[in-house]
């Protein structure tokens, strides 16, 4: 399984619709993902033997919704495959007046 696929299975975990870079649905609660960077690790005879893939998790939430519930099962879903959390940050959008948490993650080194 790739690190996408298994991604977004984590992801799916939530019961929330989960969708790669935009969600066009009717769902007031939602997640979206993207990855972030990539980096070539590990190298032997001059050539990288993994990569790192970092991504970030896009909750979208009403204020009036559980979010915080929602972003520490994302966490500790991800955690429990072995991804790490490296940042979480947490916006109000005023004009939309939905809150927006960013989950910084990257998963274990691939075998390029």
């Amino acid at each position: 399984m790739s690190g996408m696929d298994l991604l977004e299975a984590v992801l799916k975990e939530s019961g929330l619709p989960v969708k790669y870079y935009a969600y066009e649905g009717t769902s007031s609660q939602y997640i979206i993902y993207n990855e972030e960077a990539e980096q070539p690790v590990n190298y032997g005879n001059n050539r990288p033997l993994n990569t790192v893939t970092w991504w970030q998790v896009h909750i979208f939430s009403p204020k009036s919704g559980d979010f915080r519930t929602i972003k520490e099962n994302v966490k500790r879903s991800l955690q429990r495959e072995n991804f790490v959390v490296t940042d979480i940050t947490t916006l109000y959008e005023e004009e939309t007046e939905t809150i927006h948490v960013i989950l910084s993650c990257h998963m274990g080194e691939r075998e390029v």
